[in-house]
């Protein structure tokens, strides 16, 4: 059963912060995979089985699930190299990430969430959701209201000067709206990241997002149905990703 995370993990990402350079990191190597990488290995595991529930094809291996310790810089204007903070995700094996749903875990000093949504930017199936809230208003808003009774929120950027359909029912034309999608736990404690029963809360909401994971879905499968000579969904084979420097 994962403890919960420690003060040492909380304290070592604080020395990353202020000591981010190679020299640093390669002389604590052993002591960042003790007390933040297992750690998370950790509740990886724990969350593996439920995952599956969810999803029969859902990726669990923790080497593939947690994010790299490394920083690309080459887009970012914060040239730090390494990360103050963790996150993992869990999609659907072999899928490329982009525009596809996951559910994620974060943590670090100053920071704790989890949830479920859209990696990045996907216009075809924000399209595809706009259909649906057209076509079945009563099924969209079944899943918001699931997240609701859950007490989960969701969210996403807004399209400001998008025409909504008078057809559109009034509380959907804020979902109408958004570019992107995400579901969460909306004021997570940051102590309850402490304790042994964070695996259990996030778990649950897990559980509880799962209408919400297989809307997504159909709205990547109608978005690919919808395109014009679409290819499959294009997928990778990577099994030797390096969290430590890659």
């Amino acid at each position: 059963m994962f403890p919960g995370f420690t003060e040492d993990t909380v304290r070592f990402l604080l020395d990353i912060r202020f000591h981010n350079n190679r020299a640093f990191m390669e002389a604590h190597r052993d002591e960042y995979k003790k007390i933040v990488q297992e750690p998370f290995f950790a509740l990886i595991d724990e969350l593996g089985p439920v995952m599956r529930q969810i999803d029969p094809d859902m990726e669990i291996r923790p080497q593939k699930a947690l994010s790299r310790i490394y920083r690309d810089t080459r887009f970012s204007a914060d040239k730090s190299s390494y990360r103050d903070h963790h996150w993992f995700a869990f999609r659907r094996a072999g899928i490329d990430r982009a525009g596809q749903p996951f559910f994620w875990f974060e943590f670090g000093p100053d920071r704790l969430s989890w949830g479920a949504g859209m990696w990045g930017e996907n216009r075809e199936a924000m399209n595809a959701l706009r259909r649906r809230i057209v076509s079945d208003p009563e099924g969209v808003a079944e899943v918001l209201a699931g997240c609701e009774k859950h007490r989960l929120a969701w969210g996403g950027d807004p399209m400001r000067r998008l025409k909504i359909p008078p057809q559109v029912p009034e509380p959907l034309a804020p979902l109408y709206r958004c570019k992107n999608l995400f579901f969460e736990h909306p004021h997570p404690r940051y102590e309850w990241a402490f304790s042994g029963d964070i695996a259990a809360r996030v778990a649950r909401d897990y559980r509880a997002l799962r209408p919400a994971w297989q809307l997504m879905q159909d709205m990547v499968r109608d978005a690919a149905a919808e395109a014009p000579g679409a290819e499959p969904v294009r997928r990778y084979t990577d099994d030797t990703e390096d969290l430590w420097t890659s």
